[in-house]
């Protein structure tokens, strides 16, 4: 059920997102997340979405800091059944809670970096591009889809005639490696 109250993730699509700022099992309260909500409404500027990563600058006090996050890939399967409900090229208005549902997919961060000085995967930055993340995505699901690489997902190759990313060394014949 949304909650049209909440300020973040008031969407299915949405809470997914902010599941990564805000998780469920953490065991203490996080005393930069009210901060990094409060940048995230005020601070934050040129924020770009190509394809599965994010880039934004937040303005801190009399710096800036550029933080940057990619989403891991939709497997294929995922992307399979999401096209059989919404089609090849969804819109907003076709991302409904039933959708949502057959997703059954939850995103995850593989690459999170940022200029700032902490040197941390969690600082107050990437939590606040994190928040912004959870607004675009609530107010256009579709975000929700390119960020976790759906249309890459669905044209992908079939993974049986796919190429192989790394070929493994017993593949490989030493007396006729170079071998003409």
């Amino acid at each position: 059920m949304t909650n049209p109250n909440a300020e973040y993730g008031y969407t299915r699509w949405g809470r997914d997102f902010l599941r990564l700022v805000e998780p469920t099992s953490i065991t203490r309260p996080e005393p930069m997340l009210p901060r990094a909500r409060s940048l995230a409404r005020t601070a934050v500027s040129a924020v770009v979405v190509e394809g599965r990563l994010i880039r934004g600058t937040v303005a801190r006090g009399g710096s800036a800091s550029v933080a940057y996050l990619e989403f891991a890939p939709m497997e294929r399967a995922v992307a399979d059944r999401l096209t059989s409900i919404v089609g090849p090229s969804p819109t907003a208005a076709a991302l409904t809670d039933d959708a949502h549902r057959a997703l059954a997919c939850t995103p995850e961060l593989t690459v999170v970096d940022c200029s700032c000085s902490a040197r941390t995967a969690r600082c107050i930055h990437v939590l606040t591009l994190l928040y912004e993340t959870v607004r675009r995505v609530d107010e256009n699901p579709v975000v929700a889809l390119q960020l976790t690489g759906f249309h890459d997902a669905s044209d992908a190759p079939v993974e049986s005639s796919a190429i192989p990313r790394w070929t493994p060394l017993s593949a490989l014949d030493p007396q006729r490696f170079y071998d003409a």
